[in-house]
């Protein structure tokens, strides 16, 4: 049954894409991307039960002054107040694979929120998503990792998290969060998503299909198949932000060996690896 057969056939009913405060006497339940609440009055027991099996009840969000402030900021786009706007946050986005009833969540919710801050809010949207707004003491992406794998361990269940970008708190805030949780939602879709992804790498990833079409690309390509050896050189010098001297002493190279590679790679391609620019548009030809 749809959500639009849902409100034809029980007047009364409510649907929102954003979690909301039921009246008393409904059932509440989220079918991505809705939340809907449903008058019990106009449900037979069987009904309900059916409702219940069809899609997984929720609990209304309940949430503390920083998190309502977060909240009503991002989700319900109420207006900045000038004293905001001299803030810079980040946005953690996390999913859980599996719902968790309400006891068990309120546990996972106290053990996520031991991790981080004081400062930290947490936003829940339903029993399976939410988000964390850092604003001092920002994890690492190995932090989130140890995190997620501690969690999974002692609840039996799998989160991912994906790390978004650190932004001013401005009028552009809730279209930012908007676009970095599409690209979370559109991750945890994957058939394998890792426990830590970044708002940084996917857009970085997003980038290569598009250099794939290039033709002009074909022989750059070429050369790194027929020579295998490029793919480690390539990596070296981006992971090294382009310093020839550690990349030389990771790739156990001698400093001069890797500036006359890397010459020979500019005179049969026309690519730079000693500018950025070109730097990247090499390394994304070897993913």
């Amino acid at each position: 049954m749809s959500i639009e057969q849902l409100m034809v056939n029980y007047p009364g009913t409510i649907c929102k894409k954003i979690p909301f405060q039921p009246d008393k006497g409904t059932i509440y339940f989220f079918h991505n991307p809705y939340y809907t609440s449903i008058p019990l009055e106009r449900l037979t027991d069987r009904e309900r039960m059916l409702i219940e099996s069809l899609f997984h009840q929720e609990i209304p969000p309940y949430y503390s002054p920083s998190s309502q402030y977060w909240y009503d900021l991002l989700i319900n786009g109420t207006p900045l107040t000038s004293k905001d706007q001299d803030k810079k946050i980040r946005v953690i986005y996390y999913y859980l694979n599996t719902p968790l009833a309400y006891t068990d969540r309120l546990e996972w919710d106290d053990a996520l929120k031991a991790f981080f801050d004081i400062k930290t809010s947490f936003v829940s949207l339903s029993s399976q998503r939410g988000f964390i707004i850092e604003e001092t003491g920002l994890l690492s992406e190995q932090e989130l990792d140890a995190i997620a794998n501690t969690l999974a361990n002692d609840f039996s269940i799998q989160c991912s998290f994906q790390i978004g970008l650190k932004h001013a708190v401005s009028p552009r805030l809730k279209q930012i969060f908007s676009e970095e949780l599409r690209l979370f939602e559109k991750t945890i879709t994957e058939t394998h998503v890792s426990n830590v992804t970044s708002v940084e790498s996917k857009l970085f990833s997003q980038l290569r299909p598009q250099l794939n079409k290039w033709s002009a690309l074909e022989d750059v390509r070429m050369l790194i198949a027929e020579d295998d050896t490029w793919v480690a050189i390539l990596h070296a010098i981006w992971a090294y932000q382009g310093n020839i001297s550690l990349a030389a002493k990771h790739l156990y190279m001698h400093r001069n060996t890797l500036q006359y590679r890397m010459d020979k790679f500019y005179e049969a391609t026309g690519i730079s690896l000693r500018k950025m620019n070109g730097l990247t548009i090499a390394y994304m030809s070897t993913l």
